[in-house]
């Protein structure tokens, strides 16, 4: 019997793979048979790791209970494989149901492209992920509601010092000697406009030119925009990725142009998620988990302060 909480290498070490199987097992990525994606599960199960109900949460789309009143973690997001490629909701679901332990509410999860235009069935409370800055929308009015990230005016929010990440990311990048420094962003987001924000600041300051191109958060379009960069500056020697999906684009690309990570280009990524341990990547950490959290126990109790912006802080891996 552990006398701690079961951890991913444990997961790994009895199913009989490697940890990087074991995290693109638990998330549902891709390059993972379906006999070792079980496998692995099945492990998780049994040792009690708790990620695995939230692996099955993704699977789904919902993670609820019949008859009871519900908090609905409503996500916006255009790419249909979301759920399942992009650890983040994840962890984002991990800390909501540590917040509701004990709690008599159903947890439920909600996938949608775009901000609904009417809310019939308002639940006990809800969070907002990916909301565009839209006051007055009809599903923010009713109930309890807070979100993850900036958004409507009057909307209580929790979200990781997006801007002092970049700033992180940038820095790093110039004391390391990087000179020909490239980056992918992320949608119009406020999260996503934080980090450009924060990163290109140092930059400015550094008098240092950044090649940008816009991505969405989505590996398959961060490998085009990493194309799209090395077309424009052949001698690229540093990426910065608004996040760690976006990160697993680039390197793709880097590799496919035979550009050796760190030697030739630096990569950063932003998340710290377990894609960012199992690439050795370097990625500014949030505390998902805790943003989560802190966002469920608002909702139970409004009384409490809005719990506003968590520190977040780089991690220097291989890649950088």
């Amino acid at each position: 019997m552990m006398d701690r909480r079961p951890r991913l290498t444990d997961v790994a070490r009895v199913a009989g793979v490697s940890r990087a199987t074991a995290s693109r097992a638990m998330n549902g990525a891709y390059g993972v048979s379906d006999d070792v994606r079980q496998r692995v599960r099945d492990v998780a199960d049994r040792l009690g790791f708790e990620p695995h109900g939230v692996a099955r949460a993704l699977a789904t789309g919902r993670v609820s209970a019949g008859g009871r009143e519900r908090v609905e973690v409503l996500v916006v997001d255009p790419d249909p494989h979301a759920l399942s490629a992009k650890p983040f909701y994840g962890r984002v679901l991990t800390g909501a149901m540590r917040a509701l332990s004990g709690q008599d509410l159903a947890l439920e999860l909600k996938l949608v492209t775009a901000p609904p235009a009417q809310d019939p069935d308002p639940p006990f409370g809800r969070v907002l992920i990916n909301m565009p800055l839209l006051p007055g929308a009809a599903y923010a009015r009713r109930g309890r509601t807070i979100a993850l990230g900036e958004t409507a005016p009057g909307i209580p929010f929790v979200s990781p010092d997006n801007d002092g990440g970049g700033h992180q990311a940038a820095v790093h990048l110039v004391a390391t000697g990087r000179r020909r420094v490239g980056a992918v962003f992320g949608p119009a987001t406020p999260c996503a406009l934080e980090r450009r924000t924060g990163f290109l600041r140092v930059m400015t300051a550094a008098q240092q030119a950044v090649t940008v191109a816009d991505g969405d958060f989505t590996r398959r379009t961060a490998y085009a925009a990493t194309q799209e960069l090395l077309a424009r500056v052949p001698t690229l020697d540093a990426v910065f990725a608004a996040c760690d999906v976006t990160a697993m684009g680039v390197l793709q690309a880097l590799r496919e142009a035979g550009r050796r990570v760190p030697d030739d280009v630096a990569v950063v990524g932003f998340d710290g998620s377990t894609l960012a341990e199992a690439a050795d990547l370097s990625s500014v950490y949030q505390p998902v988990e805790e943003q989560a959290a802190a966002a469920v126990r608002r909702l139970l109790d409004p009384s409490l302060p809005s719990p506003g912006r968590l520190p977040t802080a780089l991690t220097v891996r291989g890649s950088s």
